[in-house]
């Protein structure tokens, strides 16, 4: 009885369009103070014990720097250096976003705030040249997600607090993964672009290529 409470709550919420933090609490709230003999002060200092976290910190601050990144220059600088890296290959402008998304995603630990910073700027572009629309925005999405995996990822944060497992080992952990991903995604982009025929551009000078690196060297 008090699971179907939960759910018919939860889902009764989002229906009337509440925000899903609030769906969570208020159903969560609810359920705890009808069906069991949980007091509502004792929910309250359960839920602060919860979130007293030192390691907890670290979330708002990778989010205020994933959207200080996405606001300001910076994630057109990362873009500008993936392109003068990997630009001038089969499929270099999605194989540009991949990488672009993996050093964006190694700052924030964000991947919404990854796919809204590159996303934002390379869909536009991808498209423009001439890849197919849903291309464009697989190609977007998919780079993104690699922010769960490349540390500081706030779901390896959140997993280690919740299952107490330390967050320093869960990084290490997922360095080589996500990285291997990024690669694994880029050489199937590469392939994909020269069986399909799409057009790249040439290779820019190494000068070039190292301005745009210095001015990239503050994000990076």
């Amino acid at each position: 009885m008090s699971i179907a409470l939960l759910f018919g709550l939860f889902f009764g919420l989002l229906v009337i369009g509440a925000p899903i933090a609030i769906a969570l609490g208020a159903s969560t709230f609810i359920t705890l103070v009808t069906m069991t003999s949980t007091s509502p002060l004792e929910i309250s200092g359960m839920i602060f014990e919860k979130i007293d976290s030192y390691s907890l910190m670290a979330i708002p601050m990778f989010i205020l720097a994933g959207n200080l990144l996405s606001k300001g220059s910076s994630a057109q600088r990362i873009i500008d250096f993936a392109k003068s890296v990997v630009g001038h290959l089969p499929g270099g402008l999605p194989m540009a976003a991949i990488f672009a998304s993996i050093i964006f995603a190694a700052v924030s630990g964000s991947s919404p705030a990854t796919v809204v910073a590159i996303g934002s700027i390379m869909f536009g572009a991808i498209e423009q040249a001439g890849y197919p629309k849903r291309y464009a925005i697989g190609t977007v999405a998919t780079a993104g997600s690699l922010g769960i995996l490349i540390p500081p990822s706030i779901v390896l944060i959140v997993y280690g607090v919740t299952a107490e497992v330390s967050i320093g080992k869960l990084f290490i952990a997922g360095i080589v993964p996500g990285i291997m991903i990024g690669i694994m995604m880029m050489a199937v982009t590469f392939i994909g672009a020269k069986r399909l025929g799409f057009k790249h551009t040439k290779p820019e000078p190494f000068s070039v290529r190292l301005g745009k690196m210095k001015d990239a060297s503050w994000a990076l």
